[in-house]
C-alpha cells in the first residue's frame, strides 16, 4: 500500500497547517514533512506574518517557533487565543530554546503541544493527527451542546407563550366570577360553589405567576423591591384571602407574630411565598386539621414557620421538593413524586432575599416549613 492511499483514509488529510519560524531552511525542511502528510502548508517568517496568516487563511493548526525576533512564539500565541476562532486553534511550539522552563512557559500561554527541534517526521505527523482528532471530538461536543441549548429555549419559549395566553382569560374568568357572587340575587348554595370556583381560578393564577417567575429568574434572576413590612398587621391581612378556602375544607388557621416585628422584604413576592406554603397545608392536610403561621426574630434575622397536621416530608425528599416540578402527593401507598412549582418558587424567593428555606418534622405531627430571611 502507498503512502498516498494510507494518507487519504486520514480524517486530517488536507487540513491546513501554518509554519511560524524565522529560520527559512527550517520552514522549507517542516513545510515538506507536512506536504509529504498531504497536508495544505502556509508559512510566516515572523510573529506579524502569523497574526496576518491567521486571520486571512484560517489555518487549521499552527506549529509556532519560539525564539523570533520582535514578536517571539509565546506572545504569538498568547494574542491568537484572544482572537475569535483562536481559543480552540491546536498550537505545536516547535523550538531549540533550551530554557530550563520553557515547557511551562509554553503551556501558561495555552500552547496545545511541545517538539524540540530537529523534529522527526513520524513523531510530527503522530501529534498532528492527535490533535486534530481532539479538535474534531471539541467541535462535535460543542456542536451537540449548541445544538441541545437551542432546543432547550425554543421549548421553554413555546412555555412561556402559552402560560402567557392563559393569563388573559384566566382573569376573565376572575372578574367574572367574583361579580356572580356580589349580586344579592345569588342562591347561598350557588355562592358557596362560586367561592371555591374562585378560590381555584385564584390558586391557578398564582401557578402561571409562578412559572413565569421561575423562567424569568432563571435568566435574569429575581427583580426585588423591598418595603419594611409590619409583620403583626401584615400576616392576618394575608390570611385573610385563605379564610373561605380553609372554611370549605374545615381547616382552622392561625398566626402568632410579636409586636413590633419588622421585615425587609419584597413584600409581593413574600406574601405568594406564604400563600403557597399555607395552601400546601390546606391542601394536604386532614379535615379538621389546625395550621398555624408564626413570626419569631432569630440569630440570623427573622424566621417565619407554617405549621401543619399533614402527611408529613419522608427525609430522603426533604431537599427534592424544593426542585421544579417535584411535589408530594397522597396516595394509598404513601407519598409519592409528582409535578409542582409552588415550593421551586419559594425557594428562589428565599434565597434572593439572602435566605434560606427548609422543612423539619412538626412534632405533633405533620411538617414544618421555615422560611429565614436577614433582619431589616
Amino acid at each position: 500500500m502507498g503512502d498516498e492511499a494510507m494518507f487519504a483514509r486520514r480524517a486530517d488529510h488536507g487540513a491546513r497547517i501554518l509554519v511560524v519560524d524565522d529560520e527559512p531552511l527550517a520552514r522549507r525542511s517542516v513545510r515538506a514533512m507536512l506536504e509529504r502528510g498531504f497536508y495544505k502548508v502556509e508559512t510566516a517568517g515572523n510573529g506579524q506574518e502569523a497574526l496576518e496568516a491567521f486571520g486571512t487563511w484560517k489555518p487549521d493548526l499552527i506549529l509556532l517557533d519560539i525564539q523570533m525576533p520582535d514578536m517571539d512564539g509565546l506572545e504569538v500565541c498568547r494574542r491568537i487565543r484572544g482572537m475569535p476562532g483562536g481559543a480552540l486553534l491546536p498550537i505545536i511550539f516547535l523550538t531549540g530554546d533550551e530554557r530550563p522552563d520553557i515547557h511551562s512557559l509554553a503551556f501558561q500561554v495555552k500552547g496545545d503541544d511541545f517538539l524540540r527541534k530537529p523534529v522527526m517526521q513520524g513523531e510530527l505527523i503522530v501529534r498532528i493527527r492527535s490533535l486534530m482528532r481532539l479538535k474534531r471530538l471539541q467541535a462535535e461536543i460543542q456542536e451537540e451542546r449548541d445544538s441541545l441549548l437551542d432546543l432547550q429555549a425554543q421549548r421553554e419559549q413555546l412555555f412561556h407563550f402559552i402560560v402567557h395566553d392563559l393569563k388573559n382569560p384566566l382573569t376573565t374568568l376572575q372578574v367574572g366570577l367574583e361579580l356572580l357572587e356580589d349580586r344579592d340575587d345569588t342562591a347561598p348554595a350557588a355562592q358557596t360553589q362560586l367561592r371555591r370556583l374562585r378560590d381555584t381560578a385564584r390558586g391557578m393564577g398564582r401557578m402561571i405567576q409562578n412559572i413565569l417567575d421561575i423562567g424569568r429568574a432563571e435568566q435574569l434572576g429575581l427583580e426585588l423591591r423591598k418595603t419594611r413590612i409590619p409583620l403583626e398587621s401584615w400576616i392576618p391581612l394575608l390570611l385573610k384571602e385563605l379564610e373561605a378556602q380553609a372554611r370549605s375544607r374545615g381547616h382552622a388557621i392561625s398566626w402568632d407574630c410579636p409586636a413590633g416585628l419588622e421585615i425587609e422584604a419584597d413584600q409581593e413576592f413574600l406574601r405568594r411565598l406564604l400563600l403557597n406554603l399555607v395552601e400546601n397545608a390546606l391542601k394536604y392536610s386532614p379535615t379538621g386539621s389546625h395550621t398555624s403561621v408564626e413570626a419569631r426574630p432569630s440569630k440570623r434575622g427573622i424566621r417565619l414557620s407554617v405549621r401543619d397536621q399533614g402527611q408529613g416530608i419522608p427525609e430522603p425528599m426533604r431537599e427534592r421538593i424544593f426542585e421544579k416540578f417535584v411535589r408530594l402527593e397522597e396516595t394509598g401507598t404513601g407519598p409519592r413524586s409528582g409535578s409542582g412549582l409552588g415550593l421551586a418558587f419559594c425557594q428562589l424567593v428565599a434565597e434572593a432575599h439572602d435566605g434560606r428555606i427548609w422543612v423539619e418534622d412538626n412534632p405533633t405531627g405533620g411538617s414544618i416549613f421555615v422560611v429565614e430571611l436577614p433582619a431589616p
